[in-house]
């Protein structure tokens, strides 16, 4: 069998389609979207380039087996036929998840016991050996029909090491890489970005422009497996750190806050990219294009939610009349969190994703006077 595993890509609401295309570009199978995540095929090479390059997707997970129970017994009788000695190492710790809708078993708990139960019966002394290793299983049941699958991640992807200064309210890197992908970041343009917090924009369009691997630091809990191949991952390793390129882009960036600006500062040079980036403490009242960058890509978060419930309406007024009338001829995208900020902005939208960060639903607005174009990596 060619691709003999099934995978699950979770990702951020609003960001199927866009995983689904990155997923497709690195040579996933039988893509499918859902809410909240990709289905897909592949072989454990698939696993490792996609773990390891992906930039959207917040963790992986591999299906273990499917099943239909009414009960904690029939469940763990279930669990314990399916075969786990390929993925849970010797005297590995066992996490599980559990969630359940209209079904009979609906105490997370009892669930997660259940399967704990059933992998101890199928791996017997396996799991009494001593070992460090982390294993987290994943359970949804759905109409009594139970997916089990195990993660492939651990820590989430967007958790990409180099973040440690934080400014308020911080956009997931994952986001802010697939807006940056929705928006078509071309590698030889002028990237600004203003109202920069802890520098995440600019920072993920410095690694995708130099095509460093997203997740190159990254610990995956599979280096633990059975089925782990070293020389496999090696090598998707080391293809991963041949493609990577010059910087090209130019990214000017912005804040009114001191500690934003140190923020990014840290953050851009944890992650190897400093040199990329021209860092500059400025009122958003005084945005200007640089005068030998006539046009580019402007990406603009501006602080929203409840420190901005009374005068945010004004805020994007005057953030609208300043890219009206500074940036004509540019490709734009704004994120809003409401319509009301929306018709304050007052910028005629091209397209809009809406997506769900930080517990709201926020519109990313493309506002461009330009077409955009697919990013490749």
């Amino acid at each position: 069998m060619r691709n003999p595993y099934q995978f699950y890509a979770v990702v951020l609401p609003g960001l199927e389609t866009i995983a689904a295309q990155e997923l497709n570009h690195l040579s996933a199978h039988e893509i499918r979207e859902d809410e909240g995540g990709v289905h897909f095929s592949g072989t454990l090479d698939s696993l490792y380039r996609i773990s390891l390059r992906s930039r959207s997707i917040t963790r992986v997970l591999l299906r273990v087996g499917k099943c239909h129970a009414m009960s904690a017994a029939e469940l763990q009788h279930q669990i314990a036929r399916m075969r786990w000695e390929h993925v849970i190492p010797k005297g590995a710790s066992i996490t599980v998840k559990a969630s359940s809708e209209h079904s009979k078993l609906t105490h997370s708990e009892q669930t997660s016991e259940a399967v704990k139960v059933g992998i101890a019966e199928a791996l017997g002394k396996r799991l009494q050996k001593s070992g460090d290793s982390q294993q987290t299983i994943y359970i949804h049941i759905n109409n009594n029909r139970c997916d089990i699958r195990v993660d492939c991640s651990g820590e989430r992807l967007d958790r990409r090491g180099y973040r440690l200064a934080s400014a308020k309210a911080p956009i997931r890197e994952t986001l802010a890489a697939g807006l940056l992908q929705w928006m078509g970041l071309k590698a030889d343009e002028t990237l600004y970005v203003p109202m920069c917090g802890s520098g995440t924009f600019a920072i993920e369009a410095a690694l995708m422009n130099q095509h460093i691997a997203a997740n190159a630091h990254h610990i995956f809990p599979f280096s633990d497996w059975d089925i782990f191949k070293e020389k496999s991952w090696q090598r998707v390793l080391s293809r991963a750190t041949d493609m990577q390129k010059p910087n090209l882009l130019n990214i000017p960036v912005s804040d009114l806050h001191e500690g934003a600006i140190k923020a990014t500062q840290s953050n851009a040079k944890r992650a190897g990219v400093l040199s990329n980036l021209t860092i500059t403490q400025q009122d958003i009242r005084q945005l200007k294009p640089q005068e030998n960058n006539p046009s580019g890509l402007i990406m603009c978060n501006p602080p929203y939610g409840l420190r901005l419930e009374t005068e945010g309406e004004a805020f994007y007024q005057m953030l609208g009349s300043i890219l009206k009338k500074e940036f004509h001829g540019w490709r734009i995208m704004v994120i809003c969190p409401s319509w009301k900020h929306e018709r304050a902005l007052g910028m005629p939208v091209r397209r809009r994703l809406k997506v769900r960060h930080g517990g709201l639903w926020l519109d990313a607005l493309d506002v461009s006077q330009q077409e955009t174009s697919a990013y490749k990596d």
